[in-house]
């Protein structure tokens, strides 16, 4: 049986990452409860999160390919490289923003501020789960998303620390912060990336390791490969150095073919 550990804000948050990874619904599994979450001091200092362990029953049906588990929910953002890939704009919300919304907005705005930045926090979009906040900026984008999008995440972390905190739990939201679509172009840029690599993998029937990605980029990978079956993923190394490597399942091609594929050198560091 398939068995995986995951965290989440409450158990119920966490229940729900770890269904999403395995692919199967909430009767298909057992939970145990590892640890509940605490509020710490404050609300915010000690703070950690729910922990439980979700195994599927004998009986369920056959899950869809699982995500390694450590490539989920990561905080970090993904790295400032490669926007050649455009996204398609996202029709406009057109949404209330609850009083958490207009908060972390504002708490976005003021912090633009005081980093003397002209650039301008709005709300995108508003569900159930999450708030999306996007900063308006022509000149500093790359100050703003820092390398390999630390300041981004930075920046997200804090928003939703200081919005989240006068809330009980189950009123919190994750708060999402986008600088000029930046995510959803990079995204989308990882998904040519790693289908490239891919048919490459295929094509000379050997390994082909990727440049190091953050969390966040790993999981995006593993996704757009996951219903690829001439290829495998896995993750490999430590963080932030860690990478993945796209392991083909067919038959090794003719040696002609091999060689060939491996004139351009290889796409990453391997280990």
């Amino acid at each position: 049986m398939s068995s995986i550990e995951q965290t989440g804000r409450t158990v119920d948050d966490a229940v729900k990452n770890a269904l999403k990874i395995l692919g199967v619904s909430r009767e298909d599994v057992e939970v145990e409860v590892l640890s509940q979450e605490s509020r710490g001091l404050l609300g915010i200092l000690g703070y950690s999160e729910a922990k439980v362990r979700v195994t599927v029953k004998a009986t369920a049906a056959p899950p869809v390919p699982a995500v390694p588990p450590e490539e989920e929910f990561a905080v970090a953002e993904p790295a400032l490289a490669a926007l050649e890939v455009e996204a398609e704009p996202a029709p406009p919300w057109t949404g209330e923003p609850s009083p958490l919304a207009l908060r972390a907005q504002e708490v976005l705005a003021k912090i633009l501020a005081l980093m003397n930045l002209t650039a301008r926090a709005e709300i995108t979009r508003e569900d159930d789960e999450a708030v999306y906040l996007t900063i308006q900026d022509e000149e500093d984008l790359g100050l703003l998303i820092g390398k390999q999008g630390h300041t981004l995440g930075a920046l997200q972390v804090l928003v939703a620390t200081i919005a989240n905190h006068p809330l009980a739990l189950e009123e919190r939201k994750r708060i999402i912060v986008d600088a000029a679509d930046y995510r959803a172009r990079r995204e989308r840029t990882l998904i040519s990336m790693a289908h490239g690599a891919a048919e490459k993998a295929k094509r000379t029937g050997r390994e082909v390791p990727l440049e190091p990605l953050n969390p966040r980029e790993r999981r995006i990978v593993h996704v757009a490969l996951a219903t690829d079956s001439g290829v495998t993923t896995r993750s490999e190394g430590e963080d932030p150095e860690r990478f993945i490597v796209i392991v083909p399942t067919g038959p090794r091609p003719p040696s002609r073919e091999r060689d060939r594929g491996d004139r351009g050198g290889r796409s990453g560091p391997r280990r």
